[in-house]
């Protein structure tokens, strides 16, 4: 009901201002082009925009309370400018005016206020439907964060359980060797894919307190968890960058084990990470591995996409999330020697 009365308000402002406008127009003989485009065809524009406008307003999915906004703002605007006309013409009105043309003037100075109106009560409304997805888009970063919290709590236990179980079996009894690794790759997988599935929960938090930090000493102690003897690190920037301390070691620990893992080769047994600056601003990782194919980049960063199989395949998309929360942008590529390039673009 509401709406209605909001979106029959401006277009009722939209008709009477246009009916005015089209009786002066035959009542009236206009002096010349110029004043007839001032004094009809203009404002008969605005009167269609607030037509225009009560449709949006009626037939919108945003809440009453934004379209009966959006109504003061119009009705606002317009009696704002149509009372500045009235002052002005007052005053002129002794010096010999028609009451005719006094009204014309006004009518196209309420048209035209009202859609100034509009554009306020159109920025107000875009402004409060912003906000709105915002929250909602906070509270389910909150939710995700929060069950993905509670999940990787309860598994830790019986994970935890089951490791200490299997030590005192492997102690206490002969068991087949092969059958206990694969035990305990299973129990490793669990592991890897709680603590990704919260990384990645907590990743899409926008950075909101960043700090300065030296790209060379992040790379290099995210490479001291990650980095093996058969692959060598080479950073050649000194760049610093404003970033969260503990998500872009992550982001360097994910893309370092992303090339250990596929870059390698059956026919290479060596391998160089570069971690370097792009001349536009940003800062990228690249390899001399095997590559990934063009038609297989974007898939790459999906959730749960492994092409080894043994990884949780959520380590790039923590990649993007990471990117994402501190608005750069994220490009995979072919770097110089044929291998995969990260590119993270921070302006």
């Amino acid at each position: 009901m509401r709406r209605r009365l909001s979106a029959g308000a401006i277009a009722g402002l939209g008709i009477a201002t246009a009916s005015l406008t089209l009786w002066f127009i035959v009542t009236s003989q206009a002096a010349s082009e110029l004043v007839f485009l001032a004094d009809a065809v203009v404002p008969l524009l605005f009167s269609a925009l607030l037509v225009g406008a009560s449709y949006w307003a009626w037939a919108d999915r945003t809440d009453d309370t934004a379209m009966i906004r959006l109504a003061l703002w119009c009705l606002v605007g317009g009696a704002v400018s149509g009372g500045f006309e009235f002052v002005t013409l007052f005053t002129q009105f002794e010096e010999g005016l028609t009451v005719n043309r006094e009204l014309q003037t006004l009518n196209a100075g309420v048209a035209r206020g009202a859609v100034v109106g509009l554009a306020f009560g159109f920025y107000d409304v875009e402004r409060q439907r912003t906000r709105r997805r915002e929250q909602q888009l906070e509270r389910q970063v909150e939710r995700l964060e929060e069950f993905a919290s509670v999940v990787s709590h309860d598994l830790r236990s019986p994970l935890t359980v089951a490791r200490g179980r299997i030590e005192l079996l492997k102690a206490t009894h002969d068991l087949d060797d092969e059958h206990v690794d694969q035990i305990e790759f299973a129990h490793e997988r669990m592991t890897e894919i709680i603590e990704d599935s919260l990384a990645l929960a907590r990743g899409g938090h926008e950075v909101t307190d960043p700090e300065t930090l030296e790209i060379e000493s992040v790379a290099s102690g995210a490479w001291q968890t990650t980095g093996t003897d058969t692959v060598r690190l080479n950073v050649t920037t000194t760049q610093t960058l404003e970033a969260d301390a503990d998500r872009l070691t992550r982001l360097f620990e994910n893309l370092f084990r992303n090339s250990l893992e596929h870059g390698m080769g059956s026919d290479k047994s060596e391998l160089t990470i570069t971690v370097g600056e792009l001349e536009d601003g940003g800062f990228y990782v690249a390899d001399d591995g095997v590559g990934i194919p063009e038609a297989d980049r974007e898939s790459m960063f999906e959730a749960g996409n492994t092409a080894s199989g043994s990884g949780s395949g959520l380590g790039l998309a923590i990649v993007r999330r990471i990117a994402q929360a501190h608005g750069w942008e994220t490009t995979l590529t072919e770097s110089l020697d044929g291998g995969a390039r990260f590119e993270f673009r921070t302006q």
